[in-house]
């Protein structure tokens, strides 16, 4: 697996959490904010929202058994049109290194029906996702 060292530290959690608490209540995507555990930014290029989910080491919320929920809920909490966004993993490594994972999803009837993690291992898909991250601002 191909990894880039960071150009920046990861991102801060959002900041408009007691906004989404009032308007969802309290999910796990929310809860993971507020303990830190996840961070959330977004890029947007071309009517494309690039939403970013920091964290260090493995998540269980992005998990297998876990993405169709979690991508929802992200969704949901960023008001952010499902045919329009692109939710993207930012993992950053023990050695500082950050690797990504784009999440391609398939959404009907309001909900999300298939998930199939990619690692981004191609080193110009890496410098644009890089790109794309550097200059995502947090929500």
């Amino acid at each position: 697996m191909l990894t880039m060292a960071p150009s920046q530290p990861l991102k801060t959690a959002i900041t408009n959490i007691h906004s989404a608490h009032h308007t969802l209540g309290t999910t796990a995507v929310v809860k993971a904010v507020e303990l830190g555990e996840l961070a959330l930014s977004v890029s947007n290029m071309l009517g494309c929202d690039y939403v970013f989910v920091s964290h260090f080491g493995p998540h269980v919320l992005l998990s297998p058994q876990h993405l169709h929920r979690t991508i929802r809920e992200l969704l949901d909490m960023l008001d952010t049109s499902p045919r329009q966004s692109l939710i993207v993993s930012a993992d950053e490594l023990p050695e500082g290194q950050i690797t990504f994972t784009r999440y391609d999803y398939v959404w009907e009837n309001r909900k999300v029906v298939r998930v199939n993690p990619n690692h981004i291992t191609d080193q110009e898909q890496i410098d644009f996702i890089q790109m794309m991250f550097d200059c995502s601002s947090t929500c």
